[in-house]
Parts: C-alpha cells; sequence; structure tokens
C-alpha cells in the first residue's frame, strides 16, 4: 500500500473544490433542441438572491430509472442579484439559451418572478413549454386540506406543548419532531407518521411494550393523541397520497397518460375523503401540466433535485452563509461534476487562482461580514460601561 508523506492543506483543497465549480460554471455546454431548464431561487441574508439554472437534457432523461441526481444536470446560471422580478428572470433565462439552445421547457415552482420571467421567455419562443413542479402543488394541496380541518391546530399544539414538557424526562427519545418554518407542508411526513406511531404505542396494552423502558408516564404526557384517532388515519392517507403522486411524478414525470395513470393507481391508496380530495386535484393538475406534452413524450415533473443541490450549496457554505453570499456557492457547480481525473485535470488548468479570486470579486464582492466590520471596527483596549 502507497503510503503519502503529505496531504494538501484546507485551503488548497477549497481552492480546487472552487475551481472546478468555476470551470464547470463557464466551460462551453453543448447547443442542442432537447434541453430542460430547471429554476430556482437561493435565498440568503440581507439584499441578495441567487438565481441557479440547471439544464438537463432529454437524451439523458429518457434513460434514466430512477429520480434525477445532482450529476445528470448542467450548470447554466449563477448568478447573485441584489433584487429579482420577471424582467430580470426573463434575461437570465435568455442569457442561458444564449449558451445551449431554447429550451424544450422551464420547470420551477409557483415563484412569481420566476412565473413572470417564464412567461415572458415564451413569449419570444412559443415552443417552450413552462411547467410547474409537482412537490410544490402537492404541499400546496396539503396545507389547504389541513388548515380547514379544525384538529390540525390542535394536534399542533399539543405537540408544540408537549415537546418541552418531555424533552428532559426519562420519555425525551419520544417527543415530537420539530416542525420546519420554511416548507413546512413539504415536509409532514415526519410528524403525521410519529403521530401514528404515538397512538399505537398508547394503545399497546402496558403488559406488551418494551420492558426495557421507563414508561410508566406515557398516557399521563401522550394520552392526549387518543383524541386524534380518526384525524391521524385522514392525515396519513394525505400524506400516502401525496408521497405516491412524487415517486411516481419524479419517474415518469409529465406525459399524455400520466394523468390516466394516476388516477388508477390513486384508487388503492386514497382512503378517506381527505385523501380522495387530494388525490383528484393532484390528478388534475398533472393532467394539466402534461396537456402539451407530444405524445411518446415526457418532462421531469419535479425540481426537487435543485432543492436538494441549493441545499447541499448552503450546508457546504455552513455558518459563513450568515454573512451572505460567500465563494462557497460555487460548491454547487461543483457538485454536479463527474467527478474524473481528465475533468479534475481540465479545470485546474483552464481556471489559475487568480481567475477564482477575480470572479469572486466581479461576481460576489464583499460578504455582509466584510461590511459589517467595516462599519463596526473591532474596538481594543477600551471596556465598556
Amino acid at each position: 500500500m502507497q503510503l503519502y508523506r503529505a496531504v494538501p492543506a484546507p485551503n488548497t483543497a477549497e481552492s480546487w473544490l472552487l475551481r472546478l465549480g468555476l470551470h464547470e460554471l463557464l466551460r462551453c455546454k453543448e447547443k442542442a433542441d432537447d434541453w430542460v431548464f430547471i429554476v430556482d431561487h437561493t435565498l440568503q441574508l440581507g439584499a441578495m438572491k441567487c438565481l441557479v439554472i440547471v439544464g438537463l437534457r432529454l437524451s439523458v432523461w429518457n434513460k434514466l430509472t430512477a429520480p434525477l441526481r445532482h450529476q445528470d444536470l448542467t450548470l447554466l446560471t449563477l448568478e447573485p442579484v441584489e433584487k429579482s422580478s420577471g424582467e430580470i428572470v426573463h434575461r437570465q433565462l435568455e442569457a442561458a439559451a444564449e449558451k445551449v439552445g431554447v429550451p424544450v421547457a422551464i420547470l420551477s415552482d409557483e415563484g412569481s418572478d420566476i412565473t413572470g420571467g417564464a412567461d415572458q421567455f415564451r413569449g419570444n419562443h412559443p415552443t417552450t413549454q413552462v411547467l410547474h413542479d409537482i412537490a410544490h402543488k402537492a404541499a400546496v394541496v396539503l396545507k389547504h386540506e389541513l388548515l380547514a380541518d379544525p384538529r390540525w391546530e390542535l394536534f399542533v399544539k399539543h405537540c408544540g406543548q408537549t415537546q418541552p414538557r418531555v424533552k428532559q424526562t426519562e420519555l425525551g427519545h419520544l417527543a415530537p419532531p420539530t416542525q420546519k418554518v420554511k416548507g413546512r407542508y413539504m415536509n409532514l411526513g415526519p410528524l403525521i407518521g410519529w403521530g401514528a406511531r404515538m397512538l399505537r404505542l398508547v394503545e399497546t396494552p402496558e403488559a406488551d411494550r418494551p420492558a426495557d423502558l421507563n414508561l410508566t408516564r406515557l398516557a399521563e404526557k401522550f394520552g392526549w393523541i387518543r383524541d386524534f384517532r380518526q384525524a391521524l388515519v385522514d392525515w396519513s392517507d394525505l400524506q400516502a397520497v401525496k408521497d405516491h403522486v412524487l415517486d411516481y411524478a419524479r419517474v415518469a414525470g409529465y406525459h399524455v397518460d400520466a394523468a390516466g395513470e394516476l388516477r388508477l393507481q390513486l384508487e388503492s391508496v386514497a382512503h378517506t375523503p381527505p385523501g380522495q380530495r387530494a388525490a383528484a386535484k393532484l390528478v388534475e393538475f398533472v393532467h394539466e401540466q402534461s396537456s402539451e406534452v407530444p405524445t411518446n413524450h415526457s418532462l421531469p415533473a419535479s425540481s426537487e433535485v435543485l432543492e436538494s443541490l441549493i441545499g447541499k450549496g448552503k450546508r457546504m457554505q455552513g455558518q459563513h452563509s450568515r454573512g451572505g453570499f460567500t465563494k462557497l456557492i460555487l460548491g454547487m457547480a461543483a457538485s454536479v461534476v463527474q467527478i474524473t481525473e481528465d475533468r479534475v485535470r481540465e479545470a485546474l488548468e483552464a481556471v489559475p487562482h487568480n481567475h477564482l479570486l477575480k470572479w469572486i470579486q466581479e461576481n460576489l464582492g464583499r460578504s455582509l461580514t466584510a461590511q459589517r466590520r467595516q462599519a463596526m471596527p473591532a474596538i481594543t483596549g477600551t471596556k465598556v460601561g
């Protein structure tokens, strides 16, 4: 086994990663007539937001038998801006089309600025379809059903009150999961699943519960969940419908037979009135989105892969993102690269470190942290008070 006497310093490895990402962003891409653009914004602290456009070739999509991965994408646009509007997004879409050709479709959530920009783009390019993400639509449908159900608000209230009451007790491991603030209705599975499992545990006879756990105060702390027995059946049905629709759409996409296939499949999934209403709304949405897709063609229906890529970029930036965009935003670009020795060598030869520094200065400028330090310089040798 070969022994390495030295390894790159962390700063060197970071530079290699960012140069790889910058090369992916700037390299010439093949022009073709089968591109699909997937578009989203990533928000940060301060006034800046960043539009991310990734491209997917239908020649790649048509061969897939599993959901999209980061490496199936090509990064086309990574542009921080101080503000966004339909006109700005339209300009960004046109610039991306100049690189690779007019896309077959543009897929995004239903954000007003992106949708406005996509509609303007289609005005100039009528053959481009403007599609909306199925995951966001499913979250909207769930939100509508749950907010119309008075049991849901009471259930969430009980969960919020129970969590601090049991957190530092022998029942702390059974506390309800914390709900996300952003994208709450896209991530309800853990909470609804917790409720169903907790109900089963509470209703399990004491003699049949795990003997090595101290559950003597289970009914005292969690007995309230019995009041939501039927509600949890309804909500689990809603979640099952959502999960099935997303599982189908991630692989099959939008196509002329999609609505009919989903309708048949959901007949064995949706058993309650809330689930059946949600199923009907989502089937109708898939029908609308698929109405212009040519026969024997399929187009992507989910932008979750881009949201995952943006999330990865945020994790790379870590706490530094609190100061606005940093150079580590290029980590998103590096994440779509199919890593090979040749690709890495090509990137490092084409993008010297000084080119990386120039791009950072021209496109990111000073971070909010640097501006804060300038506005409020450190005071040394002075006591306050």
